[in-house]
């Protein structure tokens, strides 16, 4: 999906601004291993990882530093009915994906309410030169939805974005506090990733906030920072950027992920009190 400029004031009105100016960029690998790793030491009783060293956790303060997310602000509580939700979305965006087709005496599938990435993207990839305003709203509203549904609220299939978020953003200055979403909705991954048995199980949320976070706090599956790209804040201090810039462009992971899991699980179960670093420098 292509930032266009003229889609800056409407986001820089839902406080998404700095986030988006962060993932359009580009944002680091994912490394699997190292990720896994930490998951499995998380407790869903208590909401927080359990290494040798103690209790540790990701908190409002490292979403802010990281993403820059609001975390002030009305909480984001909706209903999730979606019940007719196509015609909304005509309604919201002017247009909405097609219903599949069923053969005679077929059994209709069920389809989640949303669209697919691909669909996204066919479709609002590039919005219009020389249209009006009403256009770019709907381009920058889908834009939006976009990126949230494939960077914070993630689900780890990474093919759909749910109509719940694209409804999320009907309005655009609700003040909504979309760090405290970001921050609950990778609680609630952490404890489905934590307790699943099978090995094609995924985790969603903000792995983009994880991986920061563990690379600030712990050694384990830390990659090396090889240097920074160019950052244009536009000369706006809201598009300044976050924690995260730090590790702008890292050291690729190049060994097989079986063999990495084992050594990081080796490696999370010796760490010392001096190797953690509990609080932000």
């Amino acid at each position: 999906m292509h930032y266009d400029e003229r889609y800056t004031p409407y986001i820089e009105m839902t406080g998404l601004l700095p986030f988006v100016q962060l993932v359009s960029r580009s944002t680091p690998n994912l490394n699997a291993a190292a990720v896994t790793s930490l998951i499995d030491r998380w407790r869903p009783e208590t909401h927080s990882f359990h290494l040798r060293t103690g209790e540790m956790t990701v908190t409002l303060q490292d979403v802010s530093m990281i993403t820059a997310l609001p975390i002030e602000g009305k909480p984001l509580c909706m209903s999730t009915d979606s019940e007719g939700w196509r015609h909304q979305m005509e309604a919201l965006i002017g247009m909405s994906p097609q219903e599949p087709e069923v053969e005679d005496g077929g059994k209709k599938d069920r389809v989640p309410a949303g669209a697919t990435f691909t669909w996204i993207a066919a479709n609002f990839g590039h919005c219009p030169e020389d249209t009006d305003d009403e256009v770019i709203q709907r381009y920058a509203r889908v834009y939006m939805w976009y990126v949230i549904s494939r960077t914070i609220f993630a689900d780890g299939t990474g093919k759909n974005a749910p109509w719940m978020w694209l409804k999320a953003l009907t309005v655009f200055d609700n003040k909504f506090s979309w760090g405290l979403a970001a921050l609950a909705y990778l609680y609630r991954q952490l404890d489905d990733a934590c307790r699943r048995k099978t090995k094609d199980g995924g985790v969603g949320g903000c792995m983009l906030l994880l991986s920061v976070w563990s690379w600030e706090r712990l050694p384990v599956g830390r990659p090396k920072s090889s240097k920074w790209n160019t950052w244009d804040d536009h000369g706006n201090p809201v598009r300044q950027p976050t924690w995260a810039y730090k590790w702008d462009l890292v050291s690729e992971v190049a060994s097989e992920v079986n063999l990495l899991y084992k050594q990081y699980t080796n490696e999370m179960d010796s760490l010392t009190p001096e190797q953690v670093r509990w609080f932000q420098s």
